[in-house]
C-alpha cells in the first residue's frame, strides 16, 4: 500500500543528529547557526529556543545542503510558519518548538514543522510537514456565520447541539485532489442517528464531536471529520472489590460525612449516569459523583481504580501530568445507556472517550451487569485518545484513524502489562473477559484472529462512512498493532529484548505527541518513531543507539511500512 493512500497534499522531509545521512547537511545549518536569520552566533547559546530554532529553520530552508526542503511558494508569495508553542521533552532532555505553515497569514490544515534542540540550543532535528495551496483565491466569499447555518445544514445524521468559531484554513480536498479555502469548525458536538453498523467495536452512537470543514467560496461541505470515539483535601485509602471481584486499594476523599471517588492525588474522579442516556442527555454528564455509603459498586472501583493506574503511568513512565499534561482531571462515568443501540434492559456495550471525559456503558454477564470500565486496558485505550486528542490530533479516517486507534491499543496494553519486563510473556488481547459471546475484541500478537490485517500487503479500502466505520479504523490498526508487537518482541542475537517496554512507550509517546499531526499517515509513523528512537537514545554509546534505533525501523518493515 502507498504512503499517501489517502493523499493529503502534503510533503514531509526530516534529518536529524544521529542519523548519518543527515550529517553532512546538518553540519551546514549548524555552521550558520541563524546567521541568515540575522542571529549573531556569540548569541546562539543564550536565545529563547523559539528565536533558537527560528534560525535553524530558516538556515534550513536557504541551505543548499538540503534542495528538497525548501519554503513552498504560491504565486510568488512564499508561505511563512507561525510558532504554535514550545515544550520540554522530560523523556529526552530536549525541546521541540513547533510551527504551522501559513499562506497570506492562513493555516495550512495539517501542516507542522518541529525544530528539536538540545539543552545549549544545539540542533537535535528538523521534522516538515508542508503544503503548496495553489490556484486558491484567499478572500473568503462566504461570512463565517453563513459557514455557521452551512454546518447545522450539513447531510450525514448529524445534529449539532453547540456550535464553533469557524476560522479560515487552506485545505487538501483529497477526493478532487485540489486544494480549497475553507472555514474550519472544530470540535463541534453532536448527536447522530445510530452508530456504524459493522464497526468493531461499534462506533459510539452519541454524543460525540465532529469538525465541519466548509468551503468559504462556494458554500459545499468539504467534509465531516469524527472526532476521537470509542473505549485539596486529602484522600482516604479504600480497599474494595472490582468487577472481577479482585480486591483494589485506591483513595476516595472525605466530603461532609461520606466518601466520594475523588483521587485529590491523581485527580482522578468517578461518576455514576444511573443508566440515563448520554445521547439525550449530555448536558447533564457526568452524572453524580460515587459516594459511599452506600457500598462502593464494582463498576465504580473498577472505573476509578483503573484511571489511577493510566494517571500513574502517564506520570512516572512518560511523564505526562495526565491527559492535557497540565494534571487536568480524569473524568469517568459508569452506567451509562444510549438507548438507541441498547441490546436489553440497562445493557449498552460501548465505551468512548467524548473530548472531555470517559464514558462507560455495560454488559450483562449472567445475572449481573459488568461495566465496560473492568478492563485496565480498556480504560487506557480510551484515556490514550484524549492524549491523542490533545496533542497530534489525528483525524478519525483510513490511516490517520487506525494510527489514533493503534497507538490507543499499545499504551492500554502496556499499562496492562506494566511491571512484567518480558512480553514475550504478556497478554496480547484487547478486550478479554469483557464480553460473555467473545473471547477479546482484538489480537495485537495476531490481529488475523479478529479479522484485522497484519501487513500492508491486506490494508482493507473501506468507505470513509459511519458504516465503513471511517475507514476500517478499528480494522486496519492491525498492521500498526503489530508492528509494536514486533517491536516490543524483538530480540537481539543473545535472546535478550532489543528494547525495553519502557524504551518502546517512551519511543511512541514523543513519536505521538511531538512529531505526528492531524494527517499523519503509517509512513509517518515510522519516520516518527525512528527519528524519537535516535532523540530518546542519544546519549547512549553509538553501537547501542545504532542497534536500538534499526529495530524499531525493522518493526514497521515487518508488516509492510516502508
Amino acid at each position: 500500500m502507498p504512503d499517501d493512500h489517502r493523499p493529503d497534499g502534503l510533503t514531509r522531509y526530516s534529518i536529524h543528529a544521529w542519523d548519518d545521512s543527515s550529517t553532512e547537511a546538518l553540519s551546514t545549518i549548524t555552521a550558520h547557526r541563524g546567521v541568515r536569520a540575522g542571529i549573531a552566533p556569540e548569541v546562539h547559546d543564550v536565545l529563547d529556543p523559539e528565536s533558537a530554532a527560528r534560525g535553524y529553520l530558516d538556515d534550513a530552508l536557504a541551505s543548499t545542503s538540503l534542495p528538497s526542503l525548501t519554503v513552498p511558494e504560491v504565486a510568488g508569495t512564499r508561505t511563512g510558519f507561525t510558532p504554535i508553542g514550545t515544550e520540554t521533552v522530560a523523556l529526552t532532555g530536549t525541546r521541540t518548538v513547533k510551527f504551522r505553515q501559513v499562506l497570506h497569514d492562513i493555516p495550512v490544515y495539517g501542516s507542522f514543522v518541529v525544530v528539536e534542540l538540545d539543552g545549549d540550543n544545539e540542533l537535535v532535528g528538523i521534522d516538515t510537514t508542508t503544503g503548496r495551496p495553489e490556484d486558491v483565491d484567499p478572500v473568503a466569499t462566504i461570512a463565517p456565520a453563513r459557514a455557521v447555518e452551512i454546518a447545522r445544514e450539513a447531510p450525514g445524521g448529524y445534529s449539532p447541539v453547540a456550535t464553533a468559531v469557524p476560522r479560515l484554513h487552506f485545505y487538501y480536498d483529497g477526493g478532487e485532489e485540489r486544494w480549497r479555502l475553507v472555514y474550519l469548525l472544530e470540535d463541534v458536538p453532536v448527536t447522530t442517528s445510530g452508530g456504524a453498523t459493522g464497526a468493531d467495536p461499534p462506533v459510539p452512537e452519541a454524543p460525540h464531536l465532529v469538525d465541519y470543514v466548509i468551503d468559504a467560496h462556494d458554500a459545499s461541505v468539504v467534509d465531516v471529520l469524527p472526532r476521537t470515539p470509542s473505549l485539596t483535601a486529602e484522600g482516604v485509602e479504600q480497599t474494595a472489590a472490582d468487577s472481577y471481584g479482585v480486591q483494589r486499594t485506591f483513595v476516595a476523599q472525605s466530603e461532609q460525612e461520606r466518601l466520594v471517588l475523588r483521587d485529590p492525588v491523581h485527580n482522578v474522579e468517578t461518576f455514576d449516569f444511573g443508566f440515563d442516556d448520554p445521547a439525550t442527555d449530555a448536558d447533564a454528564l457526568p452524572g453524580a459523583l460515587v459516594e459511599n455509603p452506600p457500598d462502593w459498586s464494582p463498576a465504580a472501583v473498577s472505573a476509578h481504580a483503573n484511571a489511577i493506574v493510566v494517571s500513574r503511568f502517564l506520570r512516572t513512565v512518560v511523564l505526562r501530568n495526565n491527559i492535557d499534561g497540565r494534571g487536568g482531571p480524569l473524568t469517568s462515568t459508569i452506567n451509562c445507556v444510549v438507548q438507541s443501540a441498547s441490546s436489553g434492559p440497562k445493557e449498552w456495550a460501548n465505551a468512548f472517550w467524548n473530548g472531555t471525559q470517559m464514558v462507560y456503558g455495560q454488559i450483562r454477564n449472567g445475572d449481573d451487569l459488568r461495566s465496560l470500565s473492568a478492563n485496565v486496558d480498556v480504560v487506557g485505550h480510551e484515556i490514550f485518545h484524549g492524549v491523542t486528542g490533545s496533542t497530534a490530533r489525528l483525524e478519525y479516517r483510513a490511516q490517520s484513524g487506525a494510527l489514533n486507534e493503534s497507538y490507543s491499543d499499545v499504551f492500554g496494553t502496556i499499562i496492562a502489562n506494566i511491571g512484567n519486563e518480558d512480553p514475550r510473556t504478556w497478554d496480547w488481547l484487547i478486550g478479554e473477559k469483557l464480553f460473555p459471546d467473545r473471547e477479546a475484541l482484538r489480537d495485537m500478537a495476531d490481529p488475523t484472529r479478529f479479522d484485522q490485517p497484519a501487513h500492508m500487503d491486506d490494508y482493507q479500502d473501506l468507505p470513509v462512512t459511519q458504516n465503513g466505520d471511517w475507514g476500517g479504523v478499528h480494522t486496519n490498526s492491525g498492521i500498526p498493532n503489530k508492528a509494536a508487537y514486533v517491536l516490543l518482541t524483538t530480540e537481539d542475537p543473545d535472546g535478550t529484548l532489543a528494547l525495553t517496554p519502557h524504551e518502546v512507550a517512551a519511543v511512541y509517546y514523543i513519536a505521538l505527541t511531538q512529531r505526528l499531526s492531524r494527517t499523519s499517515q503509517f509512513a509517518d509513523a515510522r519516520r516518527a518513531s525512528v527519528a524519537s528512537a535516535r532523540s530518546f537514545l542519544r546519549g547512549r554509546p553509538r553501537d547501542e543507539r545504532d542497534r536500538k534505533v534499526a529495530a524499531v525501523g525493522a518493526a514497521f518493515d515487518a508488516v509492510g511500512i516502508a
